[in-house]
């Protein structure tokens, strides 16, 4: 490999092209600067050799090291120069100018790794965060993702998001005030997962004012006297067996739907006469235990209780969930004349009608429906309280289950 020493001028680089021609091989001009040039068929790339100051742990010098610059179409030989003498600058004061380009490269691929668009983050959210075992977390990706894009902010780099923005939300969903803080929230609670990951550096969410901020909508009051049960037991019309049967296990049991769509044989003790949910189950993220009175037993027994199947499996589509609770509500509705039929409203009747007609403290009966921010179990008792009270639980169950039998079963 022909190294021809010279000042590298634009007729230096004439030669030596050249003569790489005639030779069919690679020249090197070197610069008095120590700046290099190195010429093929097809290229020229400028290039500098250098060595770090002092020795390493053995006592050697390092060895040397080739730096490229870059090429004679986007670098001109002063350019060229002025680099080299940015180089020697860095090693006199003890410096690795290969370090210092990898570490900066290193942190540009870094911050375009950051300034992906939200739509990435928001998958990786739902593989380490979410995860799709429950509805209440398909939910909450969902109204993440819809949010997002109503706002147009899928392809928006996180740290590009600001907080008027985000309050727009209120703005789309005037009418469905529901809807904006279900919005909201998932995003808030999504941004503080990147915030957690040192994507970002704030929650801009946080920066949304009262003003801005979606309201609480007002508490739904609904629940089913004795006669409402008796129609949503004994339909006027037909009604598909499977949704009858989820019907009637809902009334008997205080279970959220998702809770109860999704329970199959491996949370089924028949000889403990009890339901349980492990903390990935549950909304809240707590173990709960059931007891299960007879007329929920006799309801399980006419399914099938395997390990592996859905107790109600209420899609069409075998092992696939339940996905279609508009249209669930709208048959249960057409075939019972209860207009205003809602699975949830199950759980305000459980608690008012016992409430009403028993002795039972609201704290027991409430327990019953696993709430996690239960104003009975609040303060200090929640920190000392965690008795699971299952034999005052069975009791509850138990007059429930004759309440049941005497005024709408066998009334």
């Amino acid at each position: 490999m022909p190294i021809i020493k010279c000042n590298i001028d634009r007729r230096a680089i004439e030669s030596g092209t050249k003569k790489q021609r005639e030779l069919g091989s690679k020249i090197t001009l070197v610069d008095p600067s120590g700046l290099r040039l190195a010429i093929n068929s097809k290229s020229a790339s400028w290039n500098y050799n250098y060595r770090k100051r002092g020795v390493d742990y053995y006592g050697k010098r390092y060895p040397q090291k080739t730096l490229r610059l870059g090429d004679t179409v986007s670098m001109s030989v002063n350019e060229a120069r002025l680099h080299v003498e940015k180089i020697k600058a860095v090693v006199r004061n003890g410096g690795d100018p290969a370090e210092q380009i990898f570490i900066e490269a290193a942190q540009i691929r870094q911050q375009e790794y950051l300034r992906r668009p939200l739509s990435e983050w928001l998958q990786e959210y739902k593989l380490n965060a979410l995860g799709d075992e429950t509805r209440h977390k398909r939910e909450e990706y969902m109204h993440a993702r819809k949010g997002l894009a109503e706002l147009n902010l899928l392809n928006t780099s996180p740290a590009d998001l600001t907080a008027r923005e985000l309050r727009r939300l209120t703005l789309l969903h005037a009418e469905k005030q529901s809807t904006a803080r279900h919005r909201f929230g998932a995003i808030s609670r999504f941004l503080d997962y990147l915030l957690d990951e040192e994507v970002i550096v704030h929650n801009v969410a946080k920066d949304v004012s009262r003003q801005y901020k979606p309201k609480a909508p007002p508490a739904r009051e609904t629940f089913y006297d004795v006669a409402h049960l008796k129609q949503l037991w004994y339909p006027k019309k037909h009604l598909r067996q499977d949704y009858q049967r989820f019907v009637r296990f809902m009334i008997v049991c205080p279970l959220r739907m998702s809770e109860a769509a999704e329970l199959t044989g491996k949370n089924i003790f028949l000889d403990h006469g009890e339901l349980r949910l492990s903390s990935g189950e549950t909304k809240n993220s707590e173990s709960f235990t059931l007891p299960l009175p007879t007329l929920a037993l006799i309801i399980l027994s006419n399914g099938h209780i395997d390990n592996g199947l859905r107790c109600f499996q209420l899609s069409r589509k075998q092992t696939a969930p339940m996905v279609s609770w508009s249209y669930f509500n709208k048959k249960v509705r057409d075939a019972t004349g209860v207009s205003n039929f809602n699975l949830h409203n199950f759980r305000r009747t459980f608690s008012s009608l016992i409430s009403e007609h028993s002795d039972f403290s609201e704290s027991l009966v409430d327990s019953l429906l696993n709430h996690k921010r239960s104003q009975t179990r609040q303060g200090v008792i929640r920190h000392y309280h965690h008795a699971k009270n299952v034999r005052q639980r069975r009791e509850v169950m138990e007059w429930w289950n004759n309440f049941l039998e005497e005024e709408v079963v066998n009334a």
